[in-house]
């Protein structure tokens, strides 16, 4: 039986997350024990909600942002191109090629992360933020703005000339590794911390408090946090993670929150009030 490629398309989502469901279960039992039944209870309001922005951001954002980096990659890769980024990692070689591709995605993430953290673009990024309830699954709690930035990064990987093995590595290491630093775990890396993002690193990014926000941006490499000045790595994070900021709940409130903190005229009179 062979499935139709657009089934296959909507398919393969649904079979990722029911696996990743699978393995941060487990691992919240083997971590906490019967503890873990009563914190996914707890959870279960913020989950259905940051499942409902993934399926929607399935169906919508991620097609639209497909179709723009291919749009772009078929015009960078035109009949008869030649770019000396392909000359490049074609001599640095595959191993050398795929460190640099998933160090150079987490640089850009970082920048762009920072970004979203200036006072224009932090309505955006503060729905990922208002999860009170910091899972794995948190990492899905993404406004459509914030997509932009993926975007960006996909788009400035291509513009290196790097190959599409590289590429689909790089943004796989980063999308499974930042799953694992938002799961609820309190473990740390130890002496590793020095080079890798650790859980407990970035729960603090996400603390109800004032230095939390400004730390730890990086998802892979804490060396990036390091160099410029934003790491903080003081052992397991227990304070509430969260946002003072007022969001309204529900998908659609999440949604527009950023318009209606942009453009006051969308408010109703309630919430500006």
């Amino acid at each position: 039986m062979t499935l139709n490629p657009a089934l296959t398309a909507y398919l393969q989502p649904a079979l990722e997350m029911g696996a990743l469901a699978v393995g941060f279960f487990l691992l919240s039992l083997l971590v906490k024990g019967a503890r873990a039944i009563s914190d996914a209870r707890a959870a279960a309001s913020e989950t259905k909600n940051n499942l409902a922005l993934y399926v929607l951001d399935t169906l919508t954002v991620a097609p639209a942002l497909t179709l723009a980096t291919a749009t772009v990659y078929a015009l960078m890769h035109a009949p008869g191109a030649v770019y000396a980024g392909e000359v490049i990692w074609n001599r640095v070689g595959p191993i050398g090629t795929g460190i640099a591709a998933i160090a150079i995605c987490d640089f850009l993430g970082y920048c762009n992360h920072r970004l979203y953290h200036t006072a224009l673009l932090w309505p955006s990024h503060a729905i990922h933020h208002s999860d009170t309830k910091l899972s794995w699954l948190s990492l899905l709690r993404m406004h459509p703005f914030d997509r932009l930035g993926t975007l960006i990064d996909l788009l400035g990987m291509v513009a290196l000339g790097l190959p599409d093995w590289a590429v689909i590595l790089a943004v796989a290491v980063r999308h499974y590794w930042g799953h694992m630093i938002h799961a609820d775990v309190p473990w740390t890396l130890g002496p590793l911390e020095k080079v890798f993002i650790s859980p407990a690193m970035h729960r603090w990014h996400h603390a109800l408090e004032q230095r939390g926000s400004g730390v730890n941006f990086a998802t892979v490499f804490s060396l990036y946090d390091r160099l410029f000045g934003t790491y903080y790595a003081p052992g397991p994070c227990l304070t509430p993670t969260g946002i003072d900021d007022e969001v309204a709940p529900g998908v659609i409130g999440q949604y527009l929150h950023p318009l209606r903190t942009w453009f006051p005229v969308l408010r109703t009179p309630a919430a500006a009030s």
